[in-house]
């Protein structure tokens, strides 16, 4: 089985079998999202993924592994999808391999216009909600979680690292799939 189908059945073993696949691009070297909305989502959030960036973004030193990018939110729309999906465009652009606590942070503006979240930020998550996935060949490939935070929020990780945010979160428990989420508590001047 080729790597993007061995990814795809992945999702769907996680995720659902009922997702929507929006193209961005027509031209090769880019990629479109896979949408599963709320109310076909096996976790109650509507989830966006990435299927193919393991193929053509590969890890500078190690080629055996790749990344996938997914995100959850309470509620998508067609502007979530489009910033989800240009951000990822631009890695493949790029060349950008990411790891978990690496943040992708526009020079101007917001990641989703109307919304206060200035970064992507990549969390691997230590549940069984998406886990790793070994590919016939040997290669593996990880599955972060895109999560849109605060400027303040990005601040703290470059600062003190992805534990010196966990422990505001600790401290002021965000629920990351609400757009709507203020910036936690400890983090307010």
């Amino acid at each position: 089985m080729d790597s993007v189908k061995a990814v795809d059945a992945h999702y769907e073993t996680h995720f659902g079998a009922e997702s929507e696949y929006w193209k961005f691009h027509n031209r090769p070297g880019t990629i479109g999202v896979l949408e599963w909305p709320k109310k076909i989502s096996r976790h109650r959030v509507h989830i966006y993924a990435t299927l193919g960036l393991h193929a053509l973004v590969p890890a500078p030193l190690n080629h055996a592994q790749g990344f996938e990018l997914y995100t959850c939110v309470s509620a998508g729309d067609e502007a979530f999808r489009a910033a989800f999906g240009m951000m990822a465009n631009d890695l493949i652009s790029d060349g950008t391999f990411l790891e978990p606590g690496h943040m992708v942070t526009l020079s101007t503006g917001h990641i989703i216009e109307g919304r206060p979240f200035r970064s992507w930020l990549m969390l691997e998550r230590t549940d069984d909600f998406i886990p790793p996935l070994q590919l016939d060949n040997g290669h593996h490939v990880i599955f972060l979680d895109a999560t849109p935070v605060f400027a303040e929020e990005a601040q703290r990780v470059k600062e003190h690292g992805l534990d010196g945010l966990f422990d505001i979160w600790d401290e002021d428990p965000p629920r990351l799939s609400d757009l709507n989420r203020t910036l936690p508590r400890p983090l307010q001047v």
